[in-house]
């Protein structure tokens, strides 16, 4: 909803909320469709503003009202205006061997994430349910996990310059890909035995080509070594943990986290919820236990107080963290709570 003052009142918009006068006499009822004369008593009434509902509050749910809010809307044209600048970077990169300016790239981040820095809707959202066409779904993935990196580096307790190489690793250690046949990389079933070895092989391209780069170090090790696990079963190495970057550890969960919550046309992004689930399940032995208890911790935390549905149609709002089950938080339904790490047949099936 959105506060609009009296004289910019138009019929047809609907109250969002009661309208009293400073005695709190009520003027007009929420949920009124407004009409001229409506509209006449409330100009010559003491108040100067009402809340009045937007686009966003007559969806049903969380991911579909963002869809339709003016904040998405602007970052959506943010995004795009600075996209362009970063494809041409990438672009003149591979084609051509001009090395990207870095300056240019954490520009282009700060471009799009300080506009929307302080707003309700996070960045991490607004990127869930932004749209990508599939010619540009690579491009897009850089981009996305370097603004990832940005949002969740603090969370890491890096500095200011640690920040800034986060942030250049995103932009860099998936390039590789570019190098790779397209219907494999985007392919939506299970690659063959002989696709998944080309697959594997693109961390390496990524390394060689910024080898010769001016730029940090763990920059390049973080393309080497991104997928690397800690159980030792990563690629394409199979480092141990204590020889894996640790740029390389914080990328690969939030490399992990951007390719299951992005939009691709095969499929809707998965609910957060979901992906806490899944990186529960499997990530323990493979990501780095700090970083990884980090992320997830830090993630949920983003979500309390929203509104959530249940897989058994309930309504109810997230409260408390279960540290020992993050994708099974406390909610609350009227006035009742619901521990969702006991009761194992429920879960959060999706925000609303």
């Amino acid at each position: 909803m959105e506060l609009i003052a009296t004289a910019a009142l138009q019929p047809g918009m609907e109250v969002a909320e009661d309208a009293v006068d400073y005695k709190g006499n009520l003027l007009v009822k929420k949920g009124t469709t407004l009409d001229k004369l409506t509209i006449q008593k409330l100009l010559i009434s003491p108040i100067k503003c009402i809340q009045i509902k937007e686009a966003e509050d007559y969806v049903p749910t969380y991911f579909e009202k963002i869809k339709v809010s003016k904040t998405f809307q602007q970052f959506e044209s943010v995004y795009h205006a600075n996209f362009t600048a970063y494809k041409v970077a990438i672009d003149s990169f591979i084609l051509k061997k001009v090395p990207p300016n870095n300056n240019d790239l954490l520009q282009i981040v700060e471009n799009i994430f300080t506009p929307f820095e302080r707003s309700r809707t996070t960045i991490l959202d607004m990127l869930t349910v932004l749209k990508i066409t599939d010619s540009d779904l690579l491009y897009a993935h850089g981009l996305n996990v370097a603004l990832i990196c940005k949002y969740t580096g603090k969370w890491f307790s890096l500095d200011e310059e640690e920040l800034k190489t986060l942030i250049l690793c995103g932009f860099y250690y998936d390039i590789g890909k570019h190098k790779l046949p397209r219907e494999i990389i985007f392919k939506p079933g299970k690659l063959t035995s002989e696709e998944l070895t080309l697959m594997r092989t693109h961390p390496v391209h990524s390394y060689n080509l910024i080898q010769n780069l001016s730029i940090d170090i763990n920059i390049k090790l973080a393309a080497l070594m991104h997928h690397e696990r800690c159980d030792g079963n990563g690629y394409p190495q199979k480092l141990p943990a204590d020889r894996i970057n640790r740029f390389a550890k914080i990328i690969s969960i939030i490399d992990a986290y951007e390719a299951m919550t992005s939009y691709r046309a095969y499929r809707d992004p998965l609910c957060p919820f979901k992906v806490i689930e899944i990186f529960e399940k499997d990530g323990l032995e493979r990501y780095d236990v700090a970083y990884y208890l980090t992320f997830l911790e830090r993630m949920v935390e983003e979500y309390i107080g929203k509104e959530v549905m249940l897989n058994d149609g309930t309504e109810c709002s997230i409260v408390l963290i279960n540290k020992q089950d993050l994708s099974r938080p406390m909610v609350r339904a009227g006035n009742d709570y619901i521990d969702l790490s006991r009761e194992k047949n429920r879960y959060i099936e999706k925000l609303i």
